[in-house]
């Protein structure tokens, strides 16, 4: 499984459940990468956002992951607990690197279990 995140210049990854920015280089670069893929998302990440067409999504519980088979997953896109909990089984980790300051109330994940063969892409917008 891949995983897709993007952080800011203060390490944020959002606020109240929602992006603190809207970048649509990175949105653009988001769709791309996921289109006609199967996504790996957290319960409260899911609720906060848009419609994705041409993808489908399998909403993860915190408390239950029995059921889950995560090489059905193409893409994690979080959120951040979710991030924690699946990075040992991320292939490539794709970051994209926002230019905002702005203050969030979640932070990058911490990826101390990612896998050791993950595949690291930065990008910049």
């Amino acid at each position: 499984m891949k995983a897709i995140i993007a952080v800011n210049n203060l390490g944020f990854i959002g606020k109240g459940d929602k992006l603190l920015w809207n970048n649509k280089k990175d949105l653009s670069h988001f769709k791309r990468m996921t289109i006609d893929a199967t996504l790996l998302v957290g319960h409260r990440t899911a609720q906060s956002l848009p419609f994705l067409s041409k993808r489908e999504l399998i909403v993860v519980d915190r408390r239950d992951h029995s059921t889950l088979h995560y090489y059905d997953v193409d893409w994690c896109i979080g959120g951040k607990v979710t991030y924690e909990k699946f990075c040992k089984y991320f292939t490539e980790l794709h970051i994209s690197h926002i230019d905002n300051n702005e203050i969030g109330d979640v932070t990058f994940p911490n990826l101390h279990n990612l896998n050791p063969e993950c595949k690291v892409y930065n990008y910049h917008f």
